[in-house]
């Protein structure tokens, strides 16, 4: 691939191109495409970037004639169609028309060799491959394996083999229900789901205190539950109809429990302490089912029986389970400070993550499991009946456990996973195993299903490669054209801690075929920043660093001298980029091309204020094969330069104020790293100065912070006022909300001390907000007012407008030369068609928003001239 390709042309329309892509990337989250359903993992690009980065990085870039504008546009619009993103259905539903990709290829395609040595699941190798391009898909995690042959080789071998899964899948929950039902039958309705709270014993009157956060059952409905404490320090579950306060009323919240009869605190040690020693839980509710849906009563005698005989049965039968090697006695290991919290309640092995009727389940269906593959005359067929009714296991371990939670909104459970990592709930709900329900066994075994037609669906037979191993190893790398991977992010995820909740049923159901596997999960070239791993944060970072580093050392000498590098990359602190940028010039590759790509709710996103978090980027990479220096000094223009030209592509005031600051951010990284990394060697004229990367990285996001004021304001943020620019950025780009640290580098950036802004804004623990007009501190007079603060200026006039009405705006322009009206109509203007924008984009804004947005509505009018009589005289108004 010697020849340009497309990801790697810098247009407008390409630029346009991934705004679009990550807005359906946004929708295919929301929609879950059914491969993501066979088991859950940590870190999925969405299909429809995968599918685009394999068409981007395949294509080449127009040659005859010309890389002119148009030419650039019509292969484009080529590329949507392929991606699917004018389809009427989700684009991933659309498989791409492959002989319409071929004709604008200038190879074979089965001649180009594409790996992703940090694969994950596959996703980004499940399309390369349904484009008929031989893909390579490596992981050093065995459960990333597994589910990848599960994805990638499996579907495409046995014709039937969705039928034959669900034929099994049925066999095995009959086994199990025949085996297990009579713990679940009762009189009546029929359970769907058990509410459960841990119980502690109040340190200070001995009452036993249920531990929950809220008293919504469903909250739509209002239905709920309270406690009666009864004479002998116990307590009573009364379930109906409950007043907004008795829902959100709680026994805990923040760390610590509040006793129901005493009322005293009871701290966050003590909590942990009791649950610890004395493993207290109390079933409060049963979910049944009714004709219209769901409904909630107490437990009956029936159903506490139910469980202590399943106790009881569990207990006679361990010795038995432990000698076939039925129950996972391995430790759980740390993975990071504030996720290993199973330890702080005294669960320290595997097993312990469940009830004792929950645990019963997992083990039955574990033996089950071997039985019916030991049944399969065709062993290499046992093995992939066995693959999936393993992933029915494992995704109910998921589903029904201590760390699933009651989702009093949608009134479903939700998987213990939608954590990240599995952690105790204190009102935690369980699964009936055999009954419809969120993350029962008959919906699992369904979604399996899908999966597996989803996969085979009109595909073509490529033959993927799959291998279990280490990027840390040169021995196995194959000479590739293509490297697309999203390699793992410092801390994101400790794969190999965390996926053990998995792997100690994965492994006892699979063994026995797949002699590959590891008994336990191995951590010794598993690339994370995992501080209970070392027991150091900074030897955990060394670790990540130089085996990314020798990691994309290996890939540089695998990949063909004419190759191209996709790498994907997400992470906001310059500490970040400033790594990548040393991976990468240590390894040999030169950027020639970044964009951003984005998968969260932008409502989603907006509504949390967790912008910085939110996107990725996209870097395209070539071999650098010559030596090339430069000095840093001369370096820094180029820099500039290029910041310069990110606001440039950007042809109009709403499509600037439709990006995502982080967006910009990012793009702005990636410029920096694009110039940076075509010099093998970077010197100084100053024999004595170290050239400062991660300084020059800080410094360009200050820069394009400033350039952005220019863009909007026509002003520098020196002109328009330091304190007016951070205040307006953060109203339009961050609704209003920052966190501490984002707060500080923006307040560099326009150099002004957040101390100086108290009267417009106010500090809490997850960082600042602006006040609104109604709260800030401001002159009681117009003549009062700053000349030179424009955002002072704006506040007060909303607070006249809200109070007197918009004819009193009118006269206070008319009658103070301090007001700047042409200055704060263009604020004006701006912020209404940042609202605009933001209810385009699905996002909900507050009653607070409304009400403002009414208001600088009324405003721009009179700004705009459009009111003539003012009616009264100013007096009137003050």
């Amino acid at each position: 691939m010697k020849d340009e390709r497309l990801i790697e042309v810098e247009d407008f329309e390409l630029l346009k191109l991934f705004e679009d892509i990550s807005e359906e990337a946004r929708k295919e989250k929301l929609a879950v495409p059914p491969t993501n359903k066979l088991l859950y993992w940590w870190t999925r690009k969405p299909l429809v970037v995968s599918r685009a980065l394999a068409l981007l990085s395949t294509i080449p870039a127009p040659k005859d004639g010309g890389m002119t504008a148009e030419k650039i546009g019509e292969v484009v619009a080529e590329v949507r169609r392929l991606i699917g993103l004018d389809s009427n259905e989700r684009a991933y539903k659309n498989y791409p028309d492959v002989e319409g990709y071929r004709k604008l290829l200038d190879f074979d395609p089965p001649r180009i060799l594409v790996t992703d040595p940090f694969a994950g699941q596959g996703n980004l190798m499940f399309e390369v491959a349904g484009l008929g391009l031989k893909a390579i898909a490596m992981d050093y995690n065995p459960v990333a394996y597994v589910l990848m042959r599960a994805i990638l080789e499996y579907p495409e071998k046995y014709p039937n083999l969705a039928e034959d899964v669900k034929e099994y899948g049925k066999e095995l929950i009959e086994r199990t229900k025949k085996e297990l039902g009579r713990f679940y039958e009762r009189e009546g309705r029929t359970a769907l789901n058990y509410i459960w709270c841990w119980c502690i014993k109040c340190p200070y009157c001995g009452q036993r205190v249920p531990l929950t956060n809220q008293m919504w059952l469903d909250k739509n409905r209002k239905i709920g539950y309270r406690f009666r404490v009864t004479e002998d320090k116990d307590f009573e579950v009364e379930i109906g109809v409950l007043s907004e306060e008795e829902g959100n009323s709680y026994t805990q919240r923040g760390g610590n429990a509040i006793c129901i009869n005493c009322r005293n605190t009871i701290s966050y040690e003590h909590m942990t302490r009791d649950i610890a020693e004395r493993r207290d839980k109390e079933l409060i509710a049963v979910v049944v089912k009714n004709r219209r849906g769901k409904d909630f009563e107490l437990p009956s005698n029936e159903d506490r029986k139910n469980f202590e005989e399943a106790v009881r049965y569990l207990k006679e039968n361990w010795e038995g389970f432990l000698k076939e090697d039925l129950i996972p006695t391995e430790g759980i290991k740390a993975s990071h400070r504030r996720e290993n919290l199973f330890w702080h309640y005294g669960i320290y092995k595997w097993h312990e993550v469940f009830t004792e009727r929950q645990l019963l389940v997992m083990i039955t269906l574990l033996k089950n499991i071997r039985e019916i593959a030991e049944e399969i005359e065709d062993r290499e067929y046992a093995k992939v009946i066995a693959t999936y009714l393993a992933l029915m296991l494992c995704n109910h371990v998921d589903n029904n456990c201590i760390g699933v939670h009651w989702n009093v909104g949608g009134s479903k459970t939700e998987n213990a996973l939608a954590f990240r990592s599995p952690r105790i709930v204190y009102n935690f709900a369980e699964v009936n195993p055999f009954e419809e329900a969120r993350g029962s066994l008959p919906n699992i075994l369904n979604n399996i299903v899908k999966g597996i037609k989803f996969v085979t669906r009109g595909r073509i037979n490529s033959d993927p490669e799959l291998k279990l191993g280490s990027a840390l190893n040169p021995n196995e790398f194959s000479k590739v054209d293509l490297v697309i991977t999203d390699p793992p992010y410092l801390d994101d995820v400790q794969y190999a801690e965390i996926s053990e909740f998995f792997y100690v049923w994965l492994y006892r159901a699979l063994k026995d075929y797949y002699p590959e596997l590891p008994p336990l999960i191995p951590v010794d070239e598993d690339l994370c920043v995992s501080w209970g791993r070392f027991g150091d944060l900074k030897l955990a970072k060394t670790f990540y660093i130089n085996g990314m580093k020798k990691a994309f050392k290996n890939i540089y000498n695998a990949l063909k001298d004419d190759g191209l590098l996709v790498v994907i990359f997400a992470h906001s602190s310059p500490e970040a980029w400033n790594m990548l940028l040393e991976i990468l010039r240590e390894a040999k590759f030169r950027i020639t091309s970044s964009y951003v790509v984005h998968t969260e709710s932008l409502a989603n996103v907006l509504a949390r204020g967790k912008t910085s978090f939110m996107s990725s980027i996209v870097v395209a990479c070539r071999k650098i094969t010559e030596e090339n220096e430069a000095y840093y000094e001369s370096i820094i223009p180029q820099v500039e330069s290029e910041i310069k030209k990110i606001l440039d592509r950007i042809k109009s005031e709403d499509e600037l104020l439709e990006i995502p600051i982080t967006d910009l951010l990012i793009m702005t990284y990636g410029k920096v790293l694009e110039v940076l990394t075509q010099y093998t060697k970077i010197k100084s004229y100053d024999p004595n100065f170290k050239p400062d990367f991660e300084g020059l990285i800080k410094d360009a996001r200050d820069l394009i912070l400033r350039e952005l004021v220019k863009k909007i304001t026509s002003k520098s943020p020196k002109a328009l006022g330091p304190e007016t620019s951070f205040l307006l950025v953060t109203k339009i780009f961050y609704r209003g909300k920052l966190p501490s640290d984002e707060a500080l580098k923006l307040s560099k950036a326009y150099g002004v001390r957040i101390e100086t802004l108290r009267n417009y804004l106010k500090r809490g623990r997850d960082g600042i907000t602006l006040l609104s007009f109604k709260n800030a501190k401001l002159p009681s007079k117009p003549e009062e007012v700053n000349k030179d603060n424009l955002y002072q200026q704006l506040l007060f006039l909303k607070k006249v407008a809200s109070e007197s009405g918009v004819s009193a705006v009118k006269m206070i322009l008319q009658r103070y030369d301090n007001f700047k009206p042409s200055e704060i109509e263009r604020i004006v203007d701006l912020i209404l068609k940042s609202y605009a924008i933001k209810q385009n984009k699905g996002v909900k804004l507050s009653n607070k928003e409304k009400e403002e947005m009414e208001i600088l509505k009324g405003m721009q009018d009179v700004l705009r001239g459009k009111f003539v009589k003012v009616g009264k005289t100013l007096k009137d108004f003050m």
